[in-house]
C-alpha cells in the first residue's frame, strides 16, 4: 500500500494552487491554512472534511494521527507535483468496517481533488498481479472474484517463484498472501494486502 498519492500538474504553481483552493469546497473540504515551506513555490495546504473526520473519530478516536489533512504542492524535476497521505492506511490498523468505508470515501475525494487540481485524470491501471500460493483459500476466492468481474490479471505462485516472493516481502513487509499489485501508468504501483474486496472494487471495478 502506498503511503502517499502524488500527481504531476499540467499547470504552474499559481494555477495549481488556485485550482486546489477553488475546487476544495466541491469535495466538502474546508481550507484551514496555507504554510510555505522552503520557498514561495512550495506549500502545505491544510484541509479538513468535517463530516468524515467526525465519523472516523467517532468510530475510533485512536486514528486521529492517521487522517490526512495536508496537501503538499512541491517543485520536483522542473515541474509541480501535488500529493497527500493515503487514508487507506487507517484500514490497515483497524478491523472496523465503518472506518474502512470512511477511509475509502476520503481517499476517493482527495484523489479526485488532486486529479482535478493538476489537470490530470485518474491513474490508469496497466496490470494486475495476484501473488498467491497453491494452497491459499483466500487467494482462490480472490482469483474467482477477479475472473467473475472480468479483470485481466496475472497469478504468481510464490512457492514457484522465489524472486517474486522476495520482491513481495521487500515491497510490503508482508509474508502472507494474497497480495495484489496494481501497476499504474507513470511507473506507479500499489499493493493491496489480503482479499480486500472493497478496496479492489474501488480500484478495479468501473
Amino acid at each position: 500500500m502506498n503511503i502517499a498519492y502524488y500527481r504531476k500538474s499540467k499547470f504552474d504553481f499559481e494555477q495549481t494552487l488556485s485550482n486546489l483552493l477553488s475546487k476544495a469546497k466541491d469535495f466538502d473540504f474546508e481550507v484551514v491554512s496555507q504554510t510555505k515551506i522552503g520557498s514561495d513555490t512550495e506549500l502545505i495546504v491544510t484541509l479538513i472534511s468535517r463530516d468524515l473526520t467526525q465519523k472516523i473519530l467517532k468510530a475510533d478516536a485512536n486514528l486521529v494521527g492517521l487522517i490526512p489533512t495536508s496537501v503538499a504542492i512541491l517543485n520536483k524535476n522542473g515541474g509541480v507535483v501535488v500529493g497527500t497521505g493515503n487514508p487507506d492506511l487507517m484500514s490497515g490498523v483497524t478491523p472496523n468496517h465503518d472506518v474502512q468505508n470512511y477511509a475509502a470515501e476520503l481517499a476517493t475525494k482527495l484523489k479526485s481533488l488532486i486529479n482535478q487540481s493538476t489537470g490530470t485524470g485518474e491513474l490508469k491501471v496497466l496490470n494486475v498481479k495476484l501473488y498467491s500460493t497453491h494452497t491459499c483459500p483466500y487467494c482462490t476466492a480472490e482469483k474467482d472474484w477477479l475472473e467473475k468481474n472480468m479483470i485481466k490479471h496475472e497469478t504468481v505462485y510464490l512457492e514457484d517463484s522465489p524472486k517474486e516472493a522476495e520482491y513481495v516481502v521487500k515491497s510490503t513487509g508482508q509474508m502472507g498472501v494474497p497480495v495484489t499489485e496494481i501497476v499504474y501508468e507513470e511507473n506507479e504501483s500499489e499493493f493491496v494486502i489480503g482479499f480486500d474486496r472493497n478496496k479492489l472494487t474501488t480500484i478495479l471495478v468501473k
